[in-house]
Formats: C-alpha cells, sequence, structure tokens
C-alpha cells in the first residue's frame, strides 16, 4: 500500500473540494483513487513521498491503463486538475504536467444529411396521408436540431400557440428558454393538436423513451430515404446548414441548447482564413461610425 495514502487522500478531500459540480467531483475522485491505490502502491513506488511524483510516472501509468484512448484521455484530465492544483498550492515544486503526454483519440467524422434526403424529407413532412405523429417526431429533429432528451420529454404545456410567435419551451429552474419554431413545424403542431378532442397539456408529445425514440428516428429515416439517420445526424445537419447561412455562434447555441463549444466543433475554417477574419475584425474596431 501506498505509505502516504492517508494524506492524499485528504489532499484530494481539499481538490475535490474546489470543484462546484458533484458529478465532476466524482469523475475525478476514482480516477485519481486508482492512481494512488494502484500504480502508487506498487513495491518500488509506496515509500515515495508524493512530491517526488514526475512526468514519467504519470505518464507510465496512463499508458499501462487497458482502456481506450477516451478513457485515457478522461485520466489525463483528472490527474492534470489534481496536480495543477498541487502546483498551485506549492505542495510541489514543479509542474509536472507540463511532461505528460495528452492521450488522442480518433474523432469520429461527423455525418450529415445529404441534400437529396432533406427534399426527401420534407416531401414526407407535407404528406397528410402519413402519421402526423411520425411527420411531427421528424419535424421536430430537422427544424429545430434539438437533442433527444429534449424532445424525448416535451409535453403539451410546452408548446406556445399563443404569443407573438409559435415556440417551445423549457424550464431550467434558474429561468426559461423559448425557441421559436419555422412556420413549417408551426403546421404540423397545429394539425397535430387539431386530431385531439380535449388536450391534456401535461402529455407528452411522444410516449416512448429517449432510446426508443432514437430507433423510430432512424427507421422513419430509412423508410423515407433509404437511409438510417439518428437525431444527432438531424442535429449536426440543422447546426451545419445555419452556420453556412453565416449565424453567430450564440445565436445557433440558444436555438440548439448546444453549448457555443459544441456549436465550434461544427465551424471548418482553416488558420490562415480564420487569421484573415481577425485581422478584418480588429481593422473594422472602433471606427468612427461604430461609436456612438
Amino acid at each position: 500500500m501506498y505509505q502516504y495514502l492517508k494524506e492524499v487522500k485528504q489532499l484530494i478531500e481539499n481538490y475535490l473540494g474546489t470543484i462546484p459540480e458533484v458529478k465532476s467531483q466524482k469523475f475525478y475522485q476514482t480516477r485519481l483513487n486508482r492512481f494512488f491505490h494502484v500504480y502508487m502502491s506498487q513495491i518500488h513506488n509506496s515509500p515515495r513521498p508524493y512530491n517526488t511524483i514526475n512526468f514519467h510516472d504519470i505518464n507510465t501509468f496512463i499508458n499501462e491503463l487497458e482502456y481506450s484512448g477516451s478513457e485515457k484521455l478522461n485520466y489525463y484530465y483528472a490527474l492534470n486538475g489534481f496536480f495543477k492544483y498541487m502546483y498551485r498550492i506549492d505542495l510541489i515544486n514543479t509542474d509536472v504536467m507540463k511532461g505528460v503526454i495528452k492521450p488522442s483519440i480518433i474523432k469520429k467524422k461527423k455525418r450529415y444529411i445529404i441534400n437529396t434526403d432533406i427534399s426527401l424529407i420534407q416531401r414526407f413532412l407535407d404528406d397528410s396521408n402519413r402519421l402526423i405523429e411520425d411527420r411531427l417526431l421528424i419535424g421536430l429533429f430537422l427544424y429545430t436540431g434539438l437533442s433527444r432528451k429534449y424532445i424525448a420529454q416535451l409535453t403539451h404545456y410546452q408548446v406556445s400557440r399563443g404569443n407573438e410567435y409559435y415556440s417551445i419551451f423549457f424550464d431550467f429552474g434558474q429561468g426559461e428558454s423559448h425557441i421559436p419554431l419555422k412556420k413549417e413545424l408551426v403546421d404540423l403542431f397545429q394539425e397535430y393538436f387539431d386530431s385531439f378532442k380535449t388536450i391534456n397539456p401535461f402529455q407528452k408529445v411522444f410516449s416512448f423513451d429517449e432510446n426508443y425514440l432514437s430507433t423510430k428516428v432512424s427507421e422513419l429515416s430509412k423508410q423515407i430515404t433509404g437511409r438510417s439517420y439518428t437525431p444527432t445526424n438531424y442535429s449536426n445537419t440543422f447546426i451545419r446548414s445555419a452556420l453556412s447561412l453565416g449565424n453567430d455562434l450564440l445565436t445557433i447555441s440558444g436555438l440548439t441548447m448546444e453549448t457555443v463549444e459544441t456549436i465550434k466543433k461544427h465551424v471548418d475554417v482553416i488558420d490562415q482564413e480564420m487569421i484573415k477574419k481577425q485581422l478584418e475584425l480588429l481593422d473594422r474596431l472602433f471606427k468612427d461610425d461604430d461609436i456612438t
């Protein structure tokens, strides 16, 4: 067993106290515990004080993990946070993480719905001979870009039809997010509500859970286009299309309720193009006609 484990446990507790989210605390704690319980408890490491741990130890530990690249990256982030904290409060003399090789992972290429299939989907949405529930489901994914967790839990109450514009809203406790809807989706909602004699405001729009919702979207897409598209594919396509129209990241983030960082992952701009845009911004900033 690691001889300094009791002291290290207290240091880990102190570090976790600097992290506000309980879920994140658990994420770091389990991985840090493994480092000290497994790697530092080896016979040749057990007597070493924690301030003798170096980048070679951390590289060795991560490399020997029998996990995927993404999970190794999780360990890297956990160790990075802890040892940066130790360095900042002067419990170790050097920033050991500077020599640690960050695990790389091969990111899956994002999949988008091709234009010809979008046309087929739109034709399906316009076909009143098809079930309105199926058309509304696909329409929500195509025209909002929302992830399945929002659509799966959507209730009649969240659909606002009496304001300046047709919208759906989500209450997050600290405030509501109102999302305006495209006219084609408004028409689908009107047809959907017209099919009810009495509307129960707290009834879910779709009666199935997130997992089956994904299956349903994939199956319907296959029927319509011959290709299986997932809710994520629909969201990717919405974001890419919105970006192609020159919309800013914050506007798209508000519509899709995704973070700006998530939206940025769909921006395909090479470094030179980015530098050019940054220079243009600086050149135009605080011109006389911008100042009132």
